[in-house]
């Protein structure tokens, strides 16, 4: 069971979705008392949990909320039956659709991530103004929702952070090139968003790669998916669709969705292109006078590399 429980106060910039979320306050207190109670370091305890000392750390200081995959690993260190982890699923639960948060608790201990996206840019890769116009489309019924969404998207990405106790997860994003053009919010949040794609390519651990329109028709239009490789080998991958999408480890799938994600891999333009043709799409549709929605509909002659 819980022990008592005593309120956390703020500290700094942490995050304020995290921060003054009572559950996560609840949760962080709760697993610093249970470590405690035992004796236990952070860092013995992330060895038990196979995590990263920072994780431990990080959801204790507030820095960010337990995922469920972290609250079952908990339990299983503290002898506890399901009190950790359903504590992490009553928290994520307003976060992210059902089968969704499934797969971000996968992303949040993936050692290698990969994204294709046709239509938008990659959840990971938005920034919070672009990811808050992704959302408005939606049909979430309170602002409120979509704020604690944003917050939600904002801290997936914190697994992109290179720890000090551990190496930088690897991401490899294929992006359709409508996604550069599709003007899904105000051409200055387009281009930040652009260039933020930019400046994330650049990073050792980053590879985004642009599927160019030159290339046609491809598997990657029937739908986006998401792989993420785990430290045993394993693969989860989500597949997205109009039902809300679905995570799942079936080998005829995962072996289906690592297919078509070597062949796009294979017509994408390379880094070093990629990385100039979104920087000067940044300025030419949606940094300079012209109208940038009538620009981002016009059909590109992108050949793809040969």
């Amino acid at each position: 069971m819980w022990r008592r429980v005593v309120r956390v106060k703020g500290r700094g910039a942490v995050p304020k979705a995290v921060h003054e979320d009572e559950k996560c306050q609840r949760f962080a207190a709760n697993l610093r008392a249970e470590r405690e109670a035992r004796g236990r370091t952070q860092a013995e305890l992330a060895k038990t949990c196979v995590v990263s000392t920072s994780v431990i750390s990080n959801i204790e200081s507030l820095q960010r909320a337990p995922t469920v995959l972290q609250g079952e690993a908990l339990d299983k260190a503290f002898g506890l039956a399901d009190v950790f982890a359903r504590a992490a699923r009553e928290i994520r639960g307003e976060e992210f659709p059902e089968q969704f948060g499934k797969f971000s608790d996968y992303e949040a201990t993936a050692t290698s991530l990969f994204y294709s996206e046709h239509s938008l840019v990659p959840g990971m890769f938005q920034t919070e103004d672009y990811a808050r116009a992704v959302l408005r489309t939606r049909r979430l019924k309170k602002p409120d929702e979509i704020e604690r969404q944003v917050s939600a998207r904002m801290a997936r990405q914190e697994i992109l952070a290179v720890a000090n106790d551990r190496r930088p997860t690897v991401v490899h994003a294929l992006i359709d090139e409508a996604v550069l053009r599709r003007p899904m919010a105000p051409a200055p949040v387009m281009y930040r968003q652009l260039m933020h794609l930019v400046e994330a390519s650049s990073l050792p651990n980053m590879l985004i790669a642009v599927v160019p329109y030159g290339l046609g028709g491809h598997d990657g239009l029937l739908g986006a998916f998401a792989m993420a490789r785990q430290p045993d080998l394993t693969t989860i991958v989500w597949l997205d669709d109009v039902a809300g999408g679905r995570t799942t480890d079936d080998p005829a799938m995962v072996e289906e969705a690592k297919m078509t994600f070597e062949r796009l891999s294979m017509d994408a333009l390379s880094r070093g292109q990629s990385r100039d043709l979104i920087a000067g799409f940044a300025e030419e549709l949606w940094n300079g006078p012209a109208s940038a929605g009538a620009r981002a509909l016009t059909a590109a002659t992108t050949a793809p590399t040969a």
